[in-house]
């Protein structure tokens, strides 16, 4: 028994080291330096749920109620993604069904809470109670790339106008960042 698990062993060894061999034959290790990885990652950034009964507890200024979440950005904090980001696309998608539109503004900020980045868009409302689902992204690409670095974390505020506040309904945000990175020195 002991002979019959060896020899199967060794089978599975030479048939490795045959499959490993015949595929070395095609491969030209003098172009190395003209290979790029490209990965990209999706990472969740933010949920976010409101009901119109907590909109009543909240602080109102200007004419205007914000609420605010904020999330660190740890992922950028990171030296091989710092020096290898090439782009990273922010996505929401809102399901609304409060009686009137919202502005969402999300902030990036850096370690002394500046604003290096800023990517705001409307969130529509519902007429009749229905979920509404607004979808948004915005790409960074190369020239705002280093205000994404310089980052540390993101603020999300929705703005709700005090006017007319919701008198039934819930709001429910959530992002999410797809950021590419480039490896080109192998």
């Amino acid at each position: 028994m002991k002979q019959l698990s060896v020899r199967l062993c060794l089978r599975y060894v030479l048939l490795l080291l045959l499959c490993f061999t015949s595929c070395v034959d095609d491969v030209d290790f003098d172009r190395l330096d003209q290979v790029i990885l490209a990965p990209r990652f999706d990472l969740d950034l933010l949920f976010f749920s409101v009901n119109y009964t907590s909109l009543s507890n909240e602080e109102i200024v200007n004419s205007q109620i914000i609420l605010r979440d904020t999330t660190q950005l740890n992922f950028l904090d990171d030296e091989v993604t710092q020096e290898n980001l090439v782009e990273i696309a922010i996505s929401y998608r809102a399901t609304n069904t409060f009686n009137h539109s919202i502005t969402n503004r999300a902030a990036f900020l850096n370690q002394n809470g500046d604003v290096e980045y800023e990517i705001t868009f409307p969130v529509s409302g519902s007429s009749d109670g229905t979920p509404v689902v607004t979808e948004f992204t915005e790409v960074v690409e190369t020239q705002d790339l280093e205000s994404i670095r310089n980052s540390i974390q993101l603020a999300n505020e929705v703005i709700i106008s005090a006017g007319t506040l919701p008198q039934s309904g819930d709001l429910n945000l959530q992002s999410k960042a797809i950021y590419s990175l480039e490896f080109t020195d192998l």
